[in-house]
């Protein structure tokens, strides 16, 4: 999503076609976070509410997001968290988690959640005791994280549940980062959207339409390193030469992708 097109994204919030009482009573309500109108559904196909929108979403589990000109809908699903998280709770290690030397009590930020595929293991590393705060600058992946928070997930109860360890802050990372103290988090972290897609699944597909685009701006990652006690770390593909030119050193120099690592000194 360019910036121009964030603002103007039409965005409305409806229901199934034979809607309960509570889903009306819950799509009235994620209109406001996803900055939508709600919009009674009247018989009316995905097809003809698409005419007149950009996103169109179904208050379902919690909530279904149909783009237009996409195939496959959006929808909460936790990717490779799933796997990660089981591995965490076997004792074994995860190699973000790892890099980062995050946890009991720790402060995580991810500058760039997304759908909280990170995040969620941020939360679990962190646990209860810890502070996690997650910012998202498009309106539609907030308002679902959002929904989520509010409503859980039948599909996915356990990554539910752990997303509502974190504050969801809709808005810009740098505007955050610069409201910020000194050294008053353990770790920022940042996965913007890559420039040319890694092997993506059906269900992250439709995460690029609606997702901020923009590639990560040297003053948010100065910002970040102000106000990290511990660390800075950056997703990207290692051969994007985004790591040489922020002057991050990659974990890895080859695979899928690599995260660039700052460490504050001493």
């Amino acid at each position: 999503m360019k910036e121009a097109e964030e603002t103007q994204m039409r965005i409305v919030v409806t229901t199934s076609l034979r809607p309960t009482p509570i889903q009306v009573s819950r799509a009235s309500e994620m209109a406001t976070w996803f900055g939508a109108t709600f919009v009674p559904r009247g018989g009316r196909s995905l097809a003809q509410l698409l005419q007149d929108a950009d996103a169109v979403v179904v208050a379902a589990d919690p909530a279904v997001i149909h783009v237009r000109g996409v195939e496959h809908p959006l929808f909460f699903h936790p990717s490779m968290a799933h796997q990660r998280l089981k591995r965490l709770e076997q004792g074994e290690s995860d190699r973000l988690i790892a890099l980062a030397e995050i946890g009991p009590g720790d402060a995580v930020v991810d500058a760039t959640i997304g759908l909280g595929t990170d995040a969620l293991v941020f939360a679990a590393a962190v646990g209860p005791e810890g502070r996690m705060v997650g910012i998202e600058r498009s309106p539609v992946l907030y308002g679902l994280l959002r929904a989520v928070q509010a409503y859980g997930s039948e599909a996915h109860p356990r990554e539910a549940r752990l997303l509502q360890r974190v504050h969801l802050i809709h808005g810009d990372h740098l505007d955050w980062l610069r409201s910020q103290p000194d050294q008053s988090v353990d770790v920022v972290y940042f996965d913007p959207m890559f420039r040319e897609p890694v092997r993506e699944s059906t269900h992250m597909r439709p995460i690029r339409p609606v997702a901020w685009e923009a590639s990560l701006a040297r003053e948010a990652l100065e910002e970040a390193k102000r106000v990290a006690r511990r660390a800075v770390i950056v997703k990207e593909r290692p051969k994007s030469g985004v790591f040489e030119a922020l002057g991050l050193e990659p974990d890895r120099t080859t695979g899928r992708f690599a995260y660039g690592v700052w460490r504050r000194p001493g």
